[in-house]
């Protein structure tokens, strides 16, 4: 809910012609700016949780292992049966 309310008042400055900071500071008190600050705190750590979550089982090569790979070690990649290909972006 946070984001959403962010992105509400930041169009409503935008419409207005002033900054974001200009309209919080206009509209909501210290109390309210708190509330949304520890939700977006919450979100965002949510947010990195879920990242991790989806990244640790992904094995990246360090850059000294991508640096000695050649163009045939990238063609074996592109062809091993263990990766599907994908037209999709």
């Amino acid at each position: 809910m946070a984001h959403s309310r962010i992105m509400e008042l930041a169009s409503q400055a935008e419409k207005e012609g002033i900054t974001l900071g200009e309209l919080l500071a206009r509209d909501l008190t210290s109390e309210e700016m708190d509330a949304v600050q520890a939700e977006l705190v919450r979100d965002i750590s949510e947010g990195y949780r879920d990242i991790s979550d989806f990244m640790k089982d992904v094995e990246v090569p360090s850059i000294d292992e991508l640096l000695e790979s050649g163009p045939e070690d990238w063609f074996d990649l592109l062809t091993d049966d263990d990766y599907e290909l994908s037209d999709s972006m």
